[in-house]
């Protein structure tokens, strides 16, 4: 059996983060990668209600609270090709809940004034 020695950060508390669970693909328009590139904007509504504005679309979704919390470990010590004994892994956050959203993403329409 493997054991795996885990800590916790250094700077105090563990920051919570969010998950984001997205239905379908997402593809950038050139086909390049969406690693370091700026997926949309979320907004939360005065009832708690995320919504995600990505491009000219708007998706509605819930929050949603995960039965089992996951933790988001950075490898810390020994080069990756050392035995699991002589590393360590630190925990940076724990992710308790998920926004999900699972409806399609409707367009923004605007007005658009006539040509006379």
């Amino acid at each position: 059996m493997v054991q795996l020695r885990l800590c916790r950060a250094s700077d105090g508390d563990l920051a919570e983060w969010l998950l984001l669970e997205l239905q379908g693909e997402v593809e950038a328009r050139n086909g390049a990668g969406l690693a370091g590139r700026l997926l949309g904007d979320l907004h939360f509504t005065r009832q708690g209600t995320p919504v995600l504005l990505v491009g000219h679309h708007i998706l509605y979704g819930k929050v949603v609270r995960l039965e089992k919390p996951l933790a988001v470990l950075t490898k810390a010590g020994a080069a990756s090709e050392a035995p699991p004994a002589s590393s360590h892994y630190s925990a940076v956050a724990l992710i308790k809940k998920k926004l999900l959203f699972k409806t399609r993403p409707k367009p923004i329409i605007t007005n658009l004034p006539k040509k006379a």
